[in-house]
């Protein structure tokens, strides 16, 4: 048996080194179509979303420089086709960006409770399939807020977190694409707040990771505690023990919540600091683009494009706090979960039938020895 649990804990090392992330994408192998569908969903959706700047700007020009703006070179000099152009790429656009939107809402949400809906199912039957040593060394509430809590935080992850990260990186993209196409003399300035936002981000989450590590071992006593007391309380109530348990479950409580409260202390610094940061590149944009557009370095409706796509380049940025926020949690959620599935299973039940006809029903014990893990034998042969 203390060979059985060593070999435990060092696969459990090793699965340690594995990002959490990689090993829930090997396990949602089979749903790797529906996640590229739905990653493909959010990328359009988020195109479309950023379509209309640049629409505001297209109009800009149409009313400054009429007969030669940019839709009068293609051939329509006329300043009501152009303007009829411009709202019929409006519709067309917001149709799209409404249908894209309602795609990957509806395939992230049921790739969520397919997903969610599976893990449940595997994790409990290998827990059954499990040795009874197992269970003598773990807590029945801590199983429960594996099976549960657990999976419902990997649940809401995938709900809206998956598509905001995708999001967020194609937003990045696109807007830092054009800002280098439509102003590269300016466009640093605008780009500079990001490698700080993106470094800032990534240390954040990984001063994050361990305290939300130490939130879902909290979790998982307080609701030990919980299903120990509402399963024994005849037990607690015949030996008049209400105020001792109550006690007791306020401590596991205020340990959980003062595990929250050090992560909620360092994550809802995040945004603040994030605009900081977002101020210094819309101020410089603000100041030195108006300037280009007065001297004639860029148009007036390049330089709106520009004040526009700023925003909904820099501010979705303040998101990322509540987005890494969640995908922290569902990662240490991810690596409970995947710890249990990858728990090894110590001893099999075999598939040799007993030959019914022999059986005597007498049991003959040589050489039994028995120890909880990390103690001393209670039986020595």
């Amino acid at each position: 048996m203390t060979t059985v649990f060593k070999s435990h804990r060092v696969a459990k090392r090793r699965r340690g080194s594995v990002h959490p992330l990689k090993r829930l994408l090997k396990y949602a192998e089979q749903y790797r179509q529906q996640i590229w569908l739905a990653s493909i969903c959010s990328i359009l959706n988020k195109l479309f979303d950023l379509a209309p700047p640049a629409l505001i700007g297209i109009a800009v020009d149409v009313v400054v420089k009429q007969q030669d703006s940019i839709i009068a070179r293609l051939g329509v000099k006329d300043i009501f086709g152009q303007f009829f152009i411009l709202s019929a790429l409006t519709v067309i656009i917001w149709i799209l960006e409404s249908i894209f939107e309602y795609s990957f809402a509806r395939l992230w949400r049921n790739l969520a409770q397919n997903i969610q809906h599976d893990l449940r199912l595997d994790a409990y039957k290998h827990l059954q399939d499990l040795e009874l040593a197992y269970f003598e060394e773990r807590s029945t509430g801590g199983l429960m807020s594996i099976l549960g809590d657990d999976i419902n935080q990997l649940e809401r992850f995938l709900d809206v977190g998956a598509n905001d990260i995708i999001q967020v990186a194609v937003t990045v993209i696109i807007i830092g694409g054009a800002f280098f196409i439509l102003a590269p003399s300016v466009a640093w300035m605008a780009m500079l707040p990001i490698p700080f936002i993106l470094w800032g981000t990534f240390a954040y989450q990984d001063v994050l990771a361990p305290r939300y590590a130490n939130v879902r071992e909290k979790v998982g006593l307080l609701n030990s505690r919980l299903a120990n007391n509402l399963s024994g309380i005849t037990t607690i109530k015949s030996f008049t023990a209400e105020d001792y348990e109550i006690s007791r479950l306020a401590g596991e409580s205020e340990a959980y919540r003062r595990s929250n409260a050090k992560a909620i202390q360092l994550s809802a610094a995040y945004v603040p600091l994030i605009r900081m940061l977002i101020l210094v590149g819309f101020t410089a944009l603000l100041y030195f683009g108006g300037l280009a557009a007065v001297n004639g370095i860029i148009s007036v409706g390049t330089y709106s494009v520009l004040i526009f796509l700023i925003q909904r380049l820099l501010w979705p940025l303040t998101r990322l706090g509540d987005t890494f926020d969640q995908y922290q949690r569902a990662m240490a959620s991810t690596n409970r979960v995947m710890d249990l599935l990858d728990t090894p299973i110590a001893i099999h039940p075999g598939d040799v039938a007993l030959p019914v006809e022999k059986v005597r029903g007498e049991v003959t014990f040589k050489n039994v020895t028995f120890n909880y893990q990390d103690r001393q034998a209670v039986i020595k042969n």
